[in-house]
């Protein structure tokens, strides 16, 4: 008891304090509604997605403002009319429709279908789709949704189990308690002006500022996956899979029950995946490989990949082997066999090869074959309907051994707008099916096509080649190259011109040792964005490839211009001298690059290297030292 009273008496200082700032913050205008975000992204129950808003005296509920960084705008009214049906589609960034928006994922088309099918109903189809939100989220907001009267949930999950583990692993685990108070917290002004100053120091901050140096690849931030952990957090763990597995198939159970609970309809749909045309994200040489075996792989899969790029798939396949005999489990040399496979002609065994491909990513951001399995199990297990959506691919192809692809995926995992359409079709048979609706949609499939045409209609092209602009720049900030290149050139054949797309596909050149079309490419994104200071420097870094330094010069000049803090820019400029023979000036820049970053071993090295030249042997020494 007297230990509780030393500790009451401790905080009340605290809390006063606490107390005054919160007040004069309040009596000068900080508004703790400006602190929007959600702290704990979908992991707290205590915030909720919906919230009231009235409109001529009627309630609706509408997605609360911190959360529509991650959903979209919804709204329905709060009182359920007699013949409406409310079905909420679950899921992370394909039911949301990401890369589009609402209106062209497959909610979306539901909107537009089953008014056809069922016109004795009202619909009220809700986008409840988070983007990055995995199964133990979606779990926990159907139990949310649970209380908005829903008569169906529709749920498409599976992509993102591992990125979630990766990325909020530590945030899911949090005590319920301290989750508690933190969310109180969250409310206050002073929440929101420390949060505030906490934005501005990252924002401030020139960590992040260095770019690749002469002879580095250029890329267009470090290897990030959009607003996720980078690829350097992702290792092959065996028994962590098997736990994100096992605790996934726990959550479909969950949902189930809450769907019954609710008195509620659940349809699962089973995750499919772009496997033909999507390489792996990150591979790994299976562990206790060595020397001689180690160089063997090495050598084998650089003639495997050269191979396949000159078209001979033969010489492609036999690589391809040769290097996995030494490191079976390696994912790019798989999909590079499951290429040249498809290349020979031989459908299954390409198709099986891309599986395992995908199954053997070390940064599995596709449904595994154990995660899409989990879903037809569970569908099984509860007697619930699941559209199996890898199925519906295959035989909208017309061959069971076609791996599906851009065909029909604008990324590793998106759909195509016709995809979402498709698997709305496909929700609407099964609704028909399991006797939810009256009239079978098949007998009014004018009507269907009529209204899908007109949806179509309101479309703009160029939101399409947007869309396909940002995935070439996901893509390439995951270091999958070619895939970024195959969606910059779609892009531009909307868009027409764009500096990014080029930049894009400059990198692709680069990779590829096709040093004029990347130094053509970099010239054009230069011409479009004469400001991008990136831009610029990459292009000298191109130019110093094949000799050309006065050109390199001039385009590191242009880049200082317009950002002088550019440090890349800096140090590849100073090498441009020093080749140059105009050393006096290359230290000066050397000089400049140390000043601001003192742990770049490559600048103190080169200012060495240029100060000996000069006979400036302590600086010379001292750089070195």
């Amino acid at each position: 008891m007297q230990t509780f009273k030393q500790i009451a008496f401790a905080l009340v200082p605290l809390l006063s304090i606490g107390l005054v700032v919160e007040l004069t913050l309040w009596a000068g205008g900080v508004d703790p509604v400006l602190n929007r975000s959600d702290p704990y992204v979908g992991f707290a129950g205590e915030i909720p997605l919906f919230v009231d808003e009235f409109e001529d005296g009627v309630r609706y509920r509408r997605t609360a403002v911190n959360k529509r960084a991650f959903f979209n705008d919804q709204r329905f009214p709060a009182e359920k009319g007699p013949r409406t049906r409310r079905v909420f589609c679950l899921g992370g960034s394909t039911t949301y429709g990401h890369p589009y928006f609402d209106s062209t994922s497959f909610c979306g088309w539901l909107r537009v279908q089953l008014p056809v099918v069922a016109p004795e109903f009202d619909w009220e189809i809700v986008n409840a789709g988070g983007i990055s939100y995995a199964s133990y989220r979606v779990a926990a907001l159907m139990e949310q949704l649970a209380l908005e009267a829903p008569d169906d949930f529709v749920v498409y999950t599976g992509h993102n189990e591992f990125l979630e583990e990766r990325t909020y692993g530590a945030m899911r685990d949090r005590p319920a308690w301290l989750r508690k108070t933190e969310v109180v917290l969250s409310h206050s002004r002073i929440h929101a002006v420390v949060q505030r100053l906490a934005t501005r120091i990252r924002s401030a901050s020139p960590a992040s500022a260095v770019e690749p140096t002469e002879g580095a690849l250029p890329a267009e931030v470090e290897a990030q996956l959009e607003s996720s952990t980078g690829l350097d957090a992702y290792r092959r763990d065996d028994a962590l899979r098997r736990r994100i597995i096992e605790r996934f198939s726990d959550n479909l159970d969950r949902m189930v029950a809450t769907a019954e609970g609710a008195g509620a309809r659940i349809s699962f749909v089973v995750p499919a995946d772009n496997l033909s045309d999507c390489s792996p994200f990150k591979s790994e040489i299976d562990a206790g490989l060595e020397e001689p075996a180690l160089g063997a792989f090495d050598d084998a899969l650089e003639r495997a990949e050269d191979a396949l790029y000159r078209g001979d798939a033969p010489a492609a396949r036999a690589g391809f082997e040769a290097a996995l005999a030494d490191s079976p489990r390696h994912a790019h040399a798989r999909y590079g066999l499951a290429r040249a496979l498809r290349a020979l002609g031989e459908g299954e065994a390409a198709h099986a090869e891309f599986v395992r491909a995908r199954d053997e990513d070390v940064c599995p951001l596709r449904a595994l074959s154990p995660i899409v399995e989990a879903v037809r199990e569970a569908a099984r297990r509860h007697a619930v309907p699941a559209v199996d959506l890898p199925a519906l691919l295959r035989a909208e192809a017309g061959d069971a051994n076609r791996a599906a692809g851009e065909d029909w995926f604008l990324d590793h995992v998106h759909p195509t707008i016709e995809g979402h359409r498709l698997l709305a079709r496909a929700l609407v048979g099964e609704m028909y099916g399991a006797g939810w609706l009256a009239a079978d949609p098949r007998t009014r499939a004018s009507e269907l096509a009529a209204a899908e045409g007109a949806h179509g209609v309101a479309m703009d092209p160029r939101v399409h080649g947007l869309a396909l602009k940002n995935l070439a720049k996901t893509l390439s900030w995951a270091g999958k190259t070619e895939d970024a290149a195959r969606a910059a050139r779609r892009a531009l054949e909307i868009l027409g011109e764009d500096a990014e797309c080029d930049f894009v596909l400059a990198e692709l050149a680069t990779l590829r040792g096709e040093t004029e079309q990347a130094i053509e490419h970099l010239e054009r994104a230069s011409r479009l964005d004469p400001t991008w200071a990136k831009a610029h420097n990459n292009l000298g870094v191109e130019r110093m490839r094949i000799g050309r330094l006065d050109e390199a010069l001039l385009a590191y000049d242009e880049a200082l211009r317009h950002d002088p803090g550019h440090v890349a820019a800096r140090f590849n400029r100073a090498n441009a001298l020093r080749r140059l023979g105009r050393l006096s000036e290359a230290a000066e820049d050397f000089r400049a690059v140390v000043a601001v970053s003192a742990d770049d071993g490559d600048a103190w090295f080169n200012l060495a290297r240029t100060c000996e030249a000069m006979g400036l042997r302590t600086e010379a020494l001292a750089a070195m030292r």
